[in-house]
Order: structure tokens, then C-alpha cells, then sequence
């Protein structure tokens, strides 16, 4: 993850089609340098950050990086206990 600058906030706006609203979050992701390797977490993220919206669809850099950085940590967790089993 780049830490070097701050997260931009970004802009789910309510007129936007879910698959715009999804563009706009993954465009995020990349900006962040942030890859979600499965589909349930790029979910959770996503679901996330759309309750995390004001009324005008507006998140704030911070509040976006705290909630990818809980879903890349439980994604970390989850991976360490598979291959704990394994």
C-alpha cells in the first residue's frame, strides 16, 4: 500500500449505475496501490465505503483507507489461519 501520500477522497455519486459507482472505488484502489485478490473482499470494501458516504456520495481519504486497511488486514488473518490448516 502507498503511504507516501494521502488517500483522496472520492465521489460515489447516487446517479451514478453500481458498475460506475465500482469503477470510481476501484480507480481509488489503484491509486492506493491496493489489490483485492478476491471478490468477497473487494465486496466488503465496496459496501463499506458506500455506507461510509455522505449524503453527497463523498468519502474522505482517511475514512476510505481505514476501511481498506481492515479488509486487507482481515484478508491477511483469514490467509494465515488457512495455512495454518494447510
Amino acid at each position: 500500500m502507498n503511504r507516501d501520500t494521502m488517500t483522496k477522497p472520492i465521489k460515489l455519486d447516487k446517479n451514478l449505475e453500481d458498475r460506475e459507482q465500482r469503477a470510481v472505488f476501484q480507480h481509488a484502489l489503484d491509486e492506493m496501490g491496493v489489490t483485492l485478490t478476491s471478490s468477497s473482499s473487494f465486496e466488503r470494501a465496496f459496501a463499506r465505503t458506500k455506507d461510509a458516504a455522505d449524503q453527497n456520495g463523498q468519502v474522505r481519504g482517511d475514512r476510505l483507507q481505514a476501511i481498506v486497511d481492515d479488509v486487507v488486514s482481515g484478508m491477511e488473518m483469514l490467509q494465515g489461519v488457512a495455512e495454518s490448516f494447510g
